[in-house]
């Protein structure tokens, strides 16, 4: 990797975070005789967790509302709790208090979705300082009064095996400590020189590409700040991103290319063998590949220009672009041309009625719109999501129930007179390839 110095910026060595493993009860200790109350969705309200261990496996399944990999895991932890009900016990385990909780699965069954039916127990701090760890899904496996695994899965195959044998044959997950750092509030270059006096007011613009900071995890992320309006200075810091994520934001100006559909990865190169990966093998590949952008932009300058430049120079290995492409499309459009029509998308929003299954967007631009269709409703989808609207107004609009299908979206948009067409139209497709 090479650092991209900007107006004579002076590029110090950068501080090492070191890491340390977080870990309390470690796998083969004894655990304590730990009094778990007010355990529900149970025959005992009241459990004895190491006295629960003796005659059955347990494992304590961390989890949140929030962990769609905690929630996908659900049906067969149910599965295997009915399957081995007399060898096993699973207590799923949040941090979360009762009543949010009981509402999100009021929710969740009131549009169809899963809710498990294993032992629960809310508002817990006991067992999250006695199993530390970082990322969900977490689960910790008890018998006779030890801790046999720590794992990021379960398998029916490893819980055969510690039903039957007492050992399991899945890979240890080991969590570390993660430095606090919030991105909008500090500069990644204040974070790794320990200084937060660094004055960055005589300084128009700088830039530097790095690797994967280990001091942070793998939880990466962007953010855009806004350091002078009135010089217009823009800052972007980006952490522990995939390379691919980089180029999205870049020529997607952060609006577009949240999804796959539009993009295409002719590389075969390393970097961009992350996106299939999941837990400890992710985390692994992003170690080695990881990358942390940071830019500083004054009045006249394009923060995503530059961004796309900068990788250029730090990666002259590819070329990316955007290839004007016709193909399948989702295509937000007006019902018809009719102004009163289009005129229902400004309209004044009753947002005293609003509650939380809505998404509600109060005078905002059609953009806003589409990145959530992007990054949410059409997350997974194989086709592009476009805007066919050419409407350049603010939108009011109040989008409520389950959006899980084309035809709830468009139920939904309905009354504002708006539908997606899944219709043949042009995009800009991102392509990054090997550069020749």
């Amino acid at each position: 990797m090479k650092y991209i110095k900007i107006l004579g910026l002076l590029f110090i060595s950068l501080l090492s975070h070191a890491q340390n493993r977080l870990v309390n009860i470690d796998v083969g200790d004894e655990i304590p005789h730990i009094i778990l109350n007010n355990v529900y969705d149970s025959k005992e309200h009241t459990v004895n967790l190491r006295n629960l261990s003796n005659d059955r496996l347990v494992i304590i399944d961390f989890w949140a509302t929030w962990c769609g990999a905690c929630l996908k895991a659900m049906p067969m932890m149910d599965s295997l709790a009915m399957q081995y009900m007399d060898k096993l016990k699973v207590i799923t385990v949040t941090k979360e208090a009762k009543s949010p909780v009981l509402e999100f699965f009021k929710k969740r069954n009131k549009v169809g979705l899963y809710v498990h039916q294993t032992a629960k127990l809310y508002a817990d701090t006991l067992l999250y300082k006695l199993f530390p760890h970082y990322l969900i899904p977490h689960y910790v496996w008890i018998k006779n009064g030890k801790v046999i695994a720590i794992t990021e899965k379960v398998t029916r195959e490893a819980v055969e095996s510690a039903v039957n044998q007492g050992t399991i044959n899945l890979r240890k997950k080991a969590d570390k400590t993660v430095m606090q750092f919030d991105r909008y509030k500090k500069s990644l270059l204040q974070f790794l020189h320990n200084d937060e006096q660094l004055d960055f007011k005589n300084v128009n613009s700088y830039s530097f590409v790095m690797g994967y900071v280990d001091a942070l995890g793998p939880s990466g992320g962007y953010s855009n700040v806004t350091l002078d309006s009135s010089l217009h200075k823009k800052r972007f810091t980006g952490v522990n991103m995939s390379l691919e994520r980089f180029y999205r934001v870049a020529y997607g100006n952060s609006r577009t290319f949240i999804n796959e559909a539009a993009v295409d990865i002719t590389s075969d190169d390393a970097y961009f063998k992350g996106s299939n990966l999941v837990g400890m093998e992710y985390e692994d590949w992003l170690e080695k590949y990881g990358v942390s952008y940071e830019v500083v932009v004054g009045v006249g300058h394009d923060l995503f220009k530059k961004m796309a430049l900068d990788l250029q120079d730090a990666f002259p290995q590819f070329e990316a672009s955007l290839v004007r492409t016709r193909d399948s499309c989702l295509v937000l459009e007006f019902i018809d041309e009719n102004p009163e029509t289009q005129g229902k998308v400004n309209q004044e929003i009753d947002q005293s009625a609003v509650d939380n299954d809505c998404k509600v967007f109060v005078d905002r631009d059609v953009v806003s719109l589409m990145i959530f269709f992007e990054s949410s409703v059409f997350r997974n989808s194989k086709i592009p999501v476009i805007d066919g609207t050419n409407y350049s107004d603010k939108i009011n609009l109040k989008l409520c129930g389950r959006l899980g299908s084309l035809e709830q979206v468009n139920t939904a948009l309905f009354p504002y007179g708006l539908q997606v067409n899944k219709k043949v139209a042009w995009y800009d497709k991102l392509v990054v390839a090997d550069r020749k």
